[in-house]
Protein backbone atom coordinates (compact mmCIF):
# COMPACT_ATOMS: atom_id res chain seq x y z
CA UNK A 1 0.00 0.00 0.00
CA UNK A 2 1.47 3.14 -0.91
CA UNK A 3 2.35 5.81 1.78
CA UNK A 4 1.93 8.67 0.03
CA UNK A 5 -1.21 10.99 0.31
CA UNK A 6 -2.53 12.18 -3.02
CA UNK A 7 -4.75 14.35 -4.48
CA UNK A 8 -8.33 14.08 -5.77
CA UNK A 9 -7.58 12.17 -8.96
CA UNK A 10 -8.67 12.24 -12.19
CA UNK A 11 -10.60 8.86 -11.81
CA UNK A 12 -12.25 10.60 -8.43
CA UNK A 13 -13.36 13.30 -11.00
CA UNK A 14 -15.13 11.00 -13.57
CA UNK A 15 -16.33 8.98 -10.68
CA UNK A 16 -18.08 12.35 -9.56
CA UNK A 17 -19.58 13.47 -12.87
CA UNK A 18 -20.62 9.64 -13.01
CA UNK A 19 -22.46 10.38 -9.59
CA UNK A 20 -23.67 13.39 -9.97
CA UNK A 21 -25.11 12.00 -13.52
CA UNK A 22 -27.11 9.64 -11.59
CA UNK A 23 -28.91 12.32 -9.43
CA UNK A 24 -30.05 14.29 -12.30
CA UNK A 25 -31.65 11.29 -14.01
CA UNK A 26 -33.51 11.01 -10.62
CA UNK A 27 -34.25 14.90 -10.46
CA UNK A 28 -35.58 14.70 -14.18
CA UNK A 29 -37.81 11.97 -13.33
CA UNK A 30 -39.09 14.02 -10.43
CA UNK A 31 -39.10 16.92 -12.57
CA UNK A 32 -37.05 19.22 -10.91
CA UNK A 33 -35.22 20.38 -13.06
CA UNK A 34 -35.64 23.83 -14.35
CA UNK A 35 -33.28 24.24 -17.04
CA UNK A 36 -30.67 22.39 -19.10
CA UNK A 37 -27.72 24.15 -17.51
CA UNK A 38 -29.05 23.29 -13.47
CA UNK A 39 -28.93 19.63 -14.98
CA UNK A 40 -25.43 19.67 -15.49
CA UNK A 41 -24.20 21.67 -13.44
CA UNK A 42 -22.28 19.53 -10.42
CA UNK A 43 -23.02 21.90 -7.03
CA UNK A 44 -20.59 22.23 -4.12
CA UNK A 45 -23.30 20.01 -2.20
CA UNK A 46 -23.70 17.08 -4.22
CA UNK A 47 -19.31 16.61 -4.87
CA UNK A 48 -19.10 17.01 -0.89
CA UNK A 49 -21.56 13.86 -0.54
CA UNK A 50 -19.74 12.00 -3.31
CA UNK A 51 -16.32 13.07 -1.18
CA UNK A 52 -17.83 12.17 1.93
CA UNK A 53 -19.30 8.62 0.39
CA UNK A 54 -16.08 7.44 -1.18
CA UNK A 55 -13.66 8.80 1.69
CA UNK A 56 -15.68 6.71 4.27
CA UNK A 57 -16.04 3.81 1.71
CA UNK A 58 -12.47 4.09 1.58
CA UNK A 59 -11.52 3.83 5.06
CA UNK A 60 -13.36 1.25 5.99
CA UNK A 61 -11.87 -0.44 2.91
CA UNK A 62 -8.33 0.35 4.94
CA UNK A 63 -7.07 2.21 1.84
CA UNK A 64 -6.79 5.12 4.02
CA UNK A 65 -3.99 7.27 2.13
CA UNK A 66 -6.72 7.27 -0.89
CA UNK A 67 -9.50 8.89 1.90
CA UNK A 68 -7.36 11.33 3.05
CA UNK A 69 -7.76 14.05 0.19
CA UNK A 70 -11.32 13.23 -0.12
CA UNK A 71 -12.61 13.46 3.21
CA UNK A 72 -10.68 16.46 3.31
CA UNK A 73 -12.38 17.87 0.35
CA UNK A 74 -15.96 16.92 1.97
CA UNK A 75 -14.74 18.57 5.56
CA UNK A 76 -14.01 22.07 3.45
CA UNK A 77 -17.80 21.84 2.54
CA UNK A 78 -18.92 20.53 6.52
CA UNK A 79 -15.94 21.31 8.72
CA UNK A 80 -18.31 20.23 11.89
CA UNK A 81 -19.99 16.98 10.03
CA UNK A 82 -18.84 14.10 13.08
CA UNK A 83 -19.18 11.46 10.16
CA UNK A 84 -16.60 12.93 8.12
CA UNK A 85 -14.04 14.59 11.21
CA UNK A 86 -14.24 10.82 12.84
CA UNK A 87 -13.11 9.30 9.74
CA UNK A 88 -10.87 11.91 8.61
CA UNK A 89 -8.92 11.51 12.00
CA UNK A 90 -8.92 7.83 12.11
CA UNK A 91 -7.07 8.14 8.50
CA UNK A 92 -4.60 10.62 10.39
CA UNK A 93 -3.80 7.92 12.97
CA UNK A 94 -3.42 5.39 10.51
CA UNK A 95 -1.14 7.24 8.24
CA UNK A 96 0.92 7.97 11.57
CA UNK A 97 -0.21 11.58 11.06
CA UNK A 98 -1.11 11.53 14.73
CA UNK A 99 -1.18 15.31 15.33
CA UNK A 100 -3.74 16.06 12.33
CA UNK A 101 -5.98 13.04 13.38
CA UNK A 102 -5.98 14.21 17.02
CA UNK A 103 -7.54 17.97 15.39
CA UNK A 104 -10.16 16.23 13.46
CA UNK A 105 -11.41 14.22 16.27
CA UNK A 106 -11.14 16.93 18.65
CA UNK A 107 -13.54 18.46 15.79
CA UNK A 108 -15.90 16.24 16.31
CA UNK A 109 -15.66 16.13 19.95
CA UNK A 110 -17.03 19.73 20.01
CA UNK A 111 -20.04 20.84 21.28
CA UNK A 112 -22.85 18.64 22.62
CA UNK A 113 -22.24 14.68 24.15
CA UNK A 114 -19.16 13.09 22.48
CA UNK A 115 -19.97 9.86 20.74
CA UNK A 116 -18.88 6.83 21.67
CA UNK A 117 -16.14 5.74 18.87
CA UNK A 118 -15.12 9.09 18.65
CA UNK A 119 -14.20 9.23 22.77
CA UNK A 120 -12.46 5.76 22.06
CA UNK A 121 -10.46 6.85 19.31
CA UNK A 122 -9.80 10.07 20.65
CA UNK A 123 -8.24 8.34 23.77
CA UNK A 124 -6.39 6.41 21.40
CA UNK A 125 -4.80 9.05 20.01
CA UNK A 126 -3.86 10.76 23.14
CA UNK A 127 -1.97 7.50 24.15
CA UNK A 128 -0.19 7.66 20.90
CA UNK A 129 0.75 11.53 21.71
CA UNK A 130 1.47 10.29 25.38
CA UNK A 131 -1.02 12.84 26.22
CA UNK A 132 -2.09 10.15 29.12
CA UNK A 133 -4.09 12.39 31.75
CA UNK A 134 -6.37 13.77 28.54
CA UNK A 135 -6.63 9.88 27.50
CA UNK A 136 -7.95 9.13 30.97
CA UNK A 137 -10.33 11.96 31.34
CA UNK A 138 -11.99 11.39 27.90
CA UNK A 139 -12.22 7.62 28.32
CA UNK A 140 -13.68 7.49 31.95
CA UNK A 141 -16.36 10.47 31.01
CA UNK A 142 -17.22 7.41 27.94
CA UNK A 143 -17.35 4.39 30.37
CA UNK A 144 -20.12 6.99 32.54
CA UNK A 145 -21.98 6.58 29.49
CA UNK A 146 -21.11 2.99 28.33
CA UNK A 147 -19.80 1.02 31.48
CA UNK A 148 -19.54 -2.35 28.80
CA UNK A 149 -17.18 -1.38 26.54
CA UNK A 150 -14.55 -3.40 26.29
CA UNK A 151 -11.93 -0.76 24.30
CA UNK A 152 -12.61 1.98 26.89
CA UNK A 153 -11.57 -0.16 29.45
CA UNK A 154 -8.23 -1.23 27.64
CA UNK A 155 -7.00 1.89 26.91
CA UNK A 156 -7.83 3.19 29.50
CA UNK A 157 -5.76 1.22 31.70
CA UNK A 158 -2.85 1.66 29.20
CA UNK A 159 -3.02 5.97 29.49
CA UNK A 160 -2.77 4.98 33.72
CA UNK A 161 0.00 2.23 33.16
CA UNK A 162 1.88 5.38 31.53
CA UNK A 163 0.90 7.89 34.01
CA UNK A 164 2.32 5.72 37.21
CA UNK A 165 -0.88 4.70 38.56
CA UNK A 166 -0.46 0.97 38.45
CA UNK A 167 -3.66 -0.44 40.56
CA UNK A 168 -5.87 2.15 38.89
CA UNK A 169 -4.47 0.90 35.61
CA UNK A 170 -4.97 -3.40 36.59
CA UNK A 171 -8.74 -2.41 37.50
CA UNK A 172 -9.02 -1.21 34.39
CA UNK A 173 -7.60 -4.47 32.69
CA UNK A 174 -9.77 -6.11 35.10
CA UNK A 175 -12.80 -4.63 34.17
CA UNK A 176 -11.31 -5.04 30.41
CA UNK A 177 -11.34 -9.15 31.12
CA UNK A 178 -14.92 -9.17 32.59
CA UNK A 179 -16.24 -8.00 29.60
CA UNK A 180 -14.00 -10.19 27.25
CA UNK A 181 -12.22 -13.16 29.45
CA UNK A 182 -10.21 -14.58 26.92
CA UNK A 183 -8.44 -11.38 25.71
CA UNK A 184 -4.60 -12.35 25.60
CA UNK A 185 -3.47 -8.53 25.51
CA UNK A 186 -5.17 -7.66 28.53
CA UNK A 187 -3.56 -10.63 30.51
CA UNK A 188 -0.14 -9.50 28.98
CA UNK A 189 -0.69 -6.63 30.36
CA UNK A 190 -1.83 -6.96 33.54
CA UNK A 191 1.56 -9.21 33.63
CA UNK A 192 3.49 -5.99 32.82
CA UNK A 193 1.97 -4.02 35.28
CA UNK A 194 2.42 -6.32 38.35
CA UNK A 195 6.16 -6.63 37.53
CA UNK A 196 6.63 -2.44 37.28
CA UNK A 197 5.33 -2.87 40.70
CA UNK A 198 7.74 -5.64 41.58
CA UNK A 199 5.22 -8.26 42.30
CA UNK A 200 7.22 -10.85 40.10
CA UNK A 201 5.45 -13.88 41.28
CA UNK A 202 2.08 -12.54 39.98
CA UNK A 203 3.27 -11.32 37.32
CA UNK A 204 4.23 -14.88 36.22
CA UNK A 205 0.70 -16.26 36.81
CA UNK A 206 -0.42 -13.70 33.94
CA UNK A 207 2.26 -14.09 31.43
CA UNK A 208 1.40 -18.49 32.16
CA UNK A 209 -1.59 -17.16 30.66
CA UNK A 210 -1.08 -15.16 28.22
CA UNK A 211 1.06 -18.46 26.94
CA UNK A 212 -1.20 -20.49 27.54
CA UNK A 213 -3.74 -18.88 25.77
CA UNK A 214 -1.95 -18.08 22.92
CA UNK A 215 -1.11 -21.73 22.48
CA UNK A 216 -4.91 -22.27 22.59
CA UNK A 217 -5.14 -19.62 19.30
CA UNK A 218 -2.47 -21.35 17.57
CA UNK A 219 -3.91 -24.96 17.34
CA UNK A 220 -7.54 -24.10 16.91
Amino acid sequence: MSNTRSPVNFVDELRLVSYAFLGVVRRLAARSIDGFNSVFTVDSGVRARFYRDQGVARTKQGRYWQALPLLEEAARHWPDDEEILFHLGYCCLKTEQTREGIVALERAARGGEVSLRVSSILGMAYIQAKEYQRAVDILRRAIERTPGNFNLHYRLGLALDHLGEYDAAIAAFQEALNIRPGEIKVYQSIGFVLDQQGKHEDAVVFFKKTAELKEVYQES
